[in-house]
């Protein structure tokens, strides 16, 4: 009889341990698949603002040193609006490249190899690290007609 309570009490204890492994290897694994799914919709956001952000710079680039038109001021605001967006997502490295390239001649004699590079190591980072410098971020404003 005292054997068979402790056998009784053994395979209810197991039981319980099984029970509690169960739920902790469900909750492990549910917030894996959440943090995966958070990489993934970051990852997606920050390439659909890049692409936005591409778009204007690309445009910016074809109108320097044309003459002052509608599509010029036009393509010089898309890029002002997109460059100032970055902040939200770009890493503090990429802002730093684009300091450097927002000013039309710089701009134009920019290799673009440099910045894919960036942008790529910017889209494979997981994570959304603080500015070493904040105050080093400025917004940047529309060239005025004559020198965009």
């Amino acid at each position: 009889m005292k054997s068979e309570i402790i056998v009784a009490l053994i395979a209810a204890g197991t039981t319980i341990l099984t029970i509690i492994g169960s739920i902790v290897a469900v909750k492990i694994t549910s917030n894996s698949q959440i943090k995966e799914q958070k990489i993934a919709a970051d990852r997606e956001m920050k390439r659909k603002y890049y692409n936005a952000f591409i778009e204007a710079f690309t445009k910016k680039l074809f109108y320097i040193g044309k003459h002052d038109c509608i599509e010029k001021i036009e393509a010089e605001m898309a890029f002002v609006l997109e460059a100032n967006r970055l902040p939200l997502y770009a890493s503090e490295e990429m802002i730093q490249f684009i300091e450097k390239i927002k000013y039309p001649q710089i701009a134009k004699e920019t290799k673009m190899e440099e910045f894919l590079i960036i942008l790529r190591r910017d889209l494979c980072e997981n994570t959304f690290e603080n500015f070493s410098d904040i105050k080093g971020i400025s917004l940047v404003l529309p060239n005025d007609a004559e020198g965009v």
